[in-house]
């Protein structure tokens, strides 16, 4: 396995500062300073495993608030490449258009051009970006209901919205023993 697949095993669990951080900045380098890595990796093993494809969702959910707090062409079209690789999984696409919508609100929010850096990042990929470029210029500007935006300037975030979904009590009712 190369090192860049290795990146994508290792994030951290717990609090969303520190060793996240770090694992953000060491993705976020290796996507803007090795693009070649990345693509002739996964050329080589056919697709991106979809462990390590919602590792790098989950990267690009992150990037969304950073490019709002940071009001960083430079992390939009890097998230616009990373989301041509994700592409390049057996990820259910309507996932990546959620985050894609991420993005492109967060373009809205920090006065970005959203087409030109999608179109930037997406070429990075070559052929297989397309399919990305093709999503995210679709992905709407409202953000789902699955996110909420908080704070703003450099507390902004995007963050997940907890479901009410119990897989417990759905098995009960599968089975006959619930309400």
């Amino acid at each position: 396995m190369t090192s860049v697949l290795r990146l994508l095993e290792d994030i951290p669990s717990g609090p969303a500062t520190g060793p996240i951080d770090d694992w953000f900045s060491e993705v976020e380098q290796s996507l803007e300073h090795d693009p070649q890595d990345w693509t002739s990796t996964i050329a080589r093993i056919g697709q991106l495993s979809d462990e390590h494809a919602w590792s790098l969702l989950y990267w690009i959910e992150v990037a969304a608030s950073k490019v709002v707090r940071r009001r960083s062409q430079a992390e939009l079209v890097t998230a616009a490449f990373a989301m041509s690789l994700v592409l390049q999984s057996g990820l259910d696409p309507r996932d990546c258009s959620i985050v894609g919508s991420l993005l492109r609100r967060a373009s809205v929010l920090a006065g970005l051009d959203f087409t030109s850096c999608v179109t930037e990042g997406c070429s990075r990929a070559g052929t297989p970006g397309e399919k990305a470029r093709t999503l995210l210029l679709n992905a709407q500007a409202e953000i789902s209901s699955t996110h909420n935006e908080s704070g703003s300037g450099e507390s902004f975030t995007f963050t997940r919205v907890p479901t009410d979904f119990d897989v417990e009590e759905l098995m009960r009712r599968l089975e006959g023993d619930g309400p």
